[in-house]
């Protein structure tokens, strides 16, 4: 691929104590790409993300967005004014909504910066809102939840919520979304419908990807593209094919 790196980073470290967690690492998400990242427990993913995204800062390396060095901005910064999103393992909805009233709210943390607009009348506010109803229902119908819509998040399954929080990701139109382990702990069928559901956002809406995923035949599926970490470092970059290949990878992250 061509062309400048939607996300690129360098050098990215994080320590806690003597434990260097992420060690030095360089990955780049091109525009467009569906790009995965695996390893083994512990090899440093998650804080990779978190030192990525805002949630944490990294204590050296360098994280730029769209050309734009963005290393040491909060998490809702980099969301709001760099549309780079990020999930988390553990599933978060409002439970005593409905699906669609998920979508909106979502929407409108980006559509209405401030608590005097979201809570704004008037046609103009209305027409908002309206659009932002359309566009959820677009999305709902995209991720396989139209039957549930009206049903409260809550009362649905974790895969169901899984892809309710990723249609949600969804509403703001963002850049690049960091997805982490997307496919944990829901059935065959949801995880057919979360991959047509990411496929779809890639192809239709523009959106990159970068993926930390367990699921080997997911990543095969999904990416033309795998980092692997292994102890903090970038252990392995290739193809799909070639990851599965690799000696060093196959006796670090598939057992040999």
């Amino acid at each position: 691929m061509t062309g400048l790196p939607i996300l690129d980073i360098a050098g990215l470290s994080k320590s806690y104590g003597a434990v260097k967690a992420v060690n030095g690492v360089d990955l780049q998400v091109h525009r467009g790409e569906i790009c995965g990242l695996i390893g083994p427990n512990g090899s440093g993913k998650s804080t990779f993300f978190d030192c990525s995204s805002g949630l944490t800062r990294p204590n050296s390396g360098t994280v730029k967005l769209d050309g734009q060095e963005i290393t040491g901005w909060s998490l809702n910064r980099i969301a709001r004014e760099g549309r780079m999103l990020r999930s988390f393992q553990k599933t978060v909805t409002f439970g005593a909504l409905n699906v669609e009233e998920n979508l909106v709210i979502a929407g409108q943390m980006f559509t209405f910066p401030s608590i005097a607009a979201t809570f704004g009348i008037g046609a103009r506010s209305r027409a908002r809102i309206d659009g932002l109803r359309e566009r959820a229902r677009e999305l709902i119908r995209i991720s396989g939840l139209w039957e549930v819509r009206n049903q409260p998040a809550g009362n649905l399954s974790g895969g169901q919520q899984k892809l309710i929080q990723f249609a949600s990701m969804l509403m703001p139109e963002p850049k690049l979304i960091l997805l982490d382990e997307p496919m944990a702990g829901i059935n065959p069928k949801l995880i057919e419908r979360v991959v047509d559901s990411v496929r779809y956002a890639n192809d239709q809406l523009g959106v990159s990807f970068l993926i930390i995923e367990h699921n080997i035949d997911v990543i095969i599926s999904l990416c033309r593209r795998v980092v692997v970490l292994d102890q903090g470092r970038k252990l392995a970059e290739g193809t799909p094919s070639e990851i599965v290949d690799n000696q060093a990878v196959r006796e670090a992250y598939l057992g040999g």
